[in-house]
């Protein structure tokens, strides 16, 4: 299928592509990679009557301050893999982006469209939950800072209002010593997954300290896992209860079957993946 018709503009500055967007209103959106946004339009799944190209615009770095790495919108994926310090402090975020698609995927797609663009399954969208990033969103009034869990808010839904444009998302640096895993389960690598687990740990004295867990493939967004963090506070790195834990998980959530598999082969694999990333967090904890 073709796209139906739009208009193209080319944004030569952050605020001439605001000033466009603002213009448009629902009628316009922030054009990147394309690699989210284009093979919708062919579906006629999205029908923007304007399309602003911003992918000559400059936000294309990745920054690190003493407490926070700062990812600009236009970060390609393939950016992540070659700054060994994306691996050092956020190893699930490092693994998850080698699930993103195929290479080409990576090489063109943007860590702003794939946020703001929502897929449920998306690797992005999870390690941002996991991580507790912050999203830095703008308009032609000014900024503000959205929290991951309040950014996605459904399948392809956002917090995003007509006129604004994510410009950054923010990585508060995890403590020194901290562990994390990403595993993803998907028919072949690239597809899109059926269900993934990050997990990210503190450790003291030989125990996990505190942990996080996210999860994509039990609702139709990513979603933290509260109880499981708190029941592996204080576990041993030697004996963290994986098993248990994903056994937990899987009784919590309620997913939904789709042509890709069934809810409850959804509900079990999310159990294995959960207690198979708590177990290679431990095991990279300890061995430092």
């Amino acid at each position: 299928m073709r796209p139906s018709s739009f208009r193209y503009h080319k944004a030569e500055s952050v605020d001439h592509a605001l000033e466009l967007l603002a213009r448009f209103g629902e009628d316009g959106r922030p054009l990147a990679g394309g690699q989210s946004l284009v093979p919708m339009m062919n579906l006629r799944l999205a029908a923007p009557e304007h399309l602003v190209d911003i992918g000559g615009l400059p936000l294309t770095d990745i920054a690190f301050t003493d407490t926070a790495m700062r990812v600009g919108a236009l970060v390609r994926h393939r950016q992540y893999l070659a700054e060994p310090r994306v691996a050092h402090h956020f190893p699930a975020l490092h693994e998850a982006v080698t699930w993103i698609g195929h290479p080409t995927i990576r090489e063109n797609g943007t860590t702003g469209g794939s946020l703001s663009h929502a897929d449920p399954t998306a690797e992005l969208a999870l390690a941002a939950m996991l991580y507790d990033a912050v999203m830095i969103v703008r308009n032609t009034a000014g900024e503000r800072r959205i929290a991951a869990a309040d950014f996605f808010e459904d399948a392809y839904v956002t917090a995003l209002q007509p006129g604004e444009m994510l410009v950054a998302a923010e990585f508060p640096l995890p403590p020194v010593g901290a562990a994390g895993a990403f595993v993803e389960f998907a028919e072949r690598r690239g597809d899109f997954a059926i269900a993934a687990i990050g997990v990210s740990i503190t450790v003291a004295d030989g125990r996990i300290a505190t942990a996080a867990i996210a999860c994509s493939g039990a609702e139709p967004r990513p979603i933290r896992a509260p109880e499981i963090e708190m029941m592996l506070s204080g576990r041993p790195l030697t004996d963290p209860q994986s098993r248990a834990a994903g056994r937990r998980l899987a009784a919590a959530i309620d997913p939904v079957g789709t042509f890709l598999t069934t809810a409850d082969y959804r509900k079990a694999l999310i159990g294995e993946l959960t207690a198979r990333a708590i177990d290679t967090a431990c095991a990279r904890a300890a061995s430092r």
